[in-house]
């Protein structure tokens, strides 16, 4: 999984975010992954979830994200998913 979150968030951190700081970066990325890990929680399909992040993010980063969350066995999806991304967000940019 940690390989995989790594490849995710350099992919959104190539989505433009407008006269962000680097913690505010870090705090859109987690509230990303909340949306998408509450969005398949809450019973919405992939597509659904796509078509959220879209809105969002850059198309591919978002296509990406949704992807990763429809792999995440249901047990952990759970608010350590967009903690761990902030996490490694933070690490990245260092």
């Amino acid at each position: 999984m940690r390989k995989a979150l790594y490849a995710l968030l350099f992919a959104i951190a190539a989505t433009p975010v407008v006269a962000q700081g680097d913690l505010e970066k870090c705090a859109q990325t987690e509230a990303w992954f909340k949306l998408a890990v509450d969005s398949r929680v809450n019973g919405r399909s992939k597509a659904d979830v796509r078509t959220a992040l879209r809105a969002e993010m850059e198309r591919k980063a978002a296509d990406q994200l949704a992807d990763f969350v429809f792999t995440l066995p249901a047990n952990m999806l759970t608010p350590a998913v967009g903690q761990a991304a902030r996490e490694q967000c933070e690490l990245l940019d260092k």
